[in-house]
């Protein structure tokens, strides 16, 4: 797996659970048994690391590292809060911004990632699969608040996954995630160490449906994290439904990670395994909530 990378980015600070979600990330595609990423091409920000300046420097360097690398993957988690701000010299016209430690509403341009120089490097990597896992639109603090209380916070108005979604270019081998539409939060539940998008990432990164695969396929992720979001959430009389892009030529070989839970004894059984990579395609292909 020396053509893997990953670039895993959380801001922490009064978003301290983003910090905790990208570090459970990293632990798991940097275990030889799991993730199986080579850890000299994984790159983690988390709290003061996720400056701005070291995430653009970051973004720069895995450009330089794909550009060598012949038919890479790369995955890009980036796990905090997403804002759109109104042109000052057309208010009806927004600039979309992705937040990093020490971010500064009065300072947007130099303190965050403007959200159009995010989506040019990350079109400038080279990568025959390209992953971009967005946990976004974090209710405040993402502490352990019960949801309910969720409820009854104010969504920001400025607040757009979309925006972003729709600066990046589509394409075969190219998927773009993020954890909700513009209208709802990104919530951590109840006992839950996660928010609740990266913790079914989690669970499908760890095979919970390719146990039989040895690396986990991105058509059983982005199936599992638009099937199981919004039916966890639902008991809480709350709404979370991932964005996800056009799903067009999708290779059921495109494989993510390394599966820690595969067995090598269902080989033998390889024959009676039922293949749903298919029905799952065609579940994505007419999920309502793309772009």
């Amino acid at each position: 797996m020396d053509n893997f990378f990953a670039l895993i980015i959380g801001v922490g600070g009064d978003l301290a659970a983003t910090a905790a979600d990208a570090s459970a990330v990293h632990a798991l595609l940097s275990d030889p048994l799991r993730g199986g990423y080579p850890a000299a091409n994984i790159t983690l920000l988390v709290d003061e690391d996720s400056s701005k300046e070291k995430v653009l420097n970051a973004l720069d360097e895995l450009i330089a590292k794909t550009d060598q690398a012949e038919n890479a993957t790369v995955v890009v988690y980036y796990s905090g809060h997403g804002l759109q701000f109104p042109q000052e010299e057309n208010p009806n016209l927004f600039d979309y911004y992705l937040k990093t430690s020490g971010a500064d509403k009065t300072r947007k341009e130099e303190t965050m990632v403007n959200g159009l120089v995010f989506s040019k490097k990350i079109n400038r990597i080279k990568a025959a699969r390209l992953l971009i896992l967005l946990d976004c639109c974090h209710a405040d603090g993402l502490g352990p608040k019960r949801i309910d209380a969720l409820e009854e916070m104010t969504v920001q108005e400025t607040s757009s996954n979309r925006g972003l979604l729709e600066k990046l270019t589509e394409g075969e081998g190219r998927v773009f995630i993020s954890a909700c539409d513009d209208d709802e939060e990104s919530v951590i539940l109840p006992g839950s160490k996660n928010s609740l998008f990266t913790e079914v990432c989690l669970e499908a990164l760890h095979g919970k449906l390719s146990p039989a695969d040895e690396f986990v396929p991105v058509i059983d992720l982005m199936y599992f994290v638009v099937k199981e979001v919004p039916k966890r959430v639902l008991p809480f009389h709350h709404k979370q439904r991932p964005i996800i892009t056009e799903v067009q030529n999708l290779s059921p070989d495109y494989f993510v990670c390394r599966n820690g839970d595969y067995k090598t004894a269902e080989v033998q059984l390889e024959d009676f395994i039922i293949d749903n990579s298919a029905e799952r395609l065609l579940f994505l292909q007419e999920y309502d909530n793309k772009l």
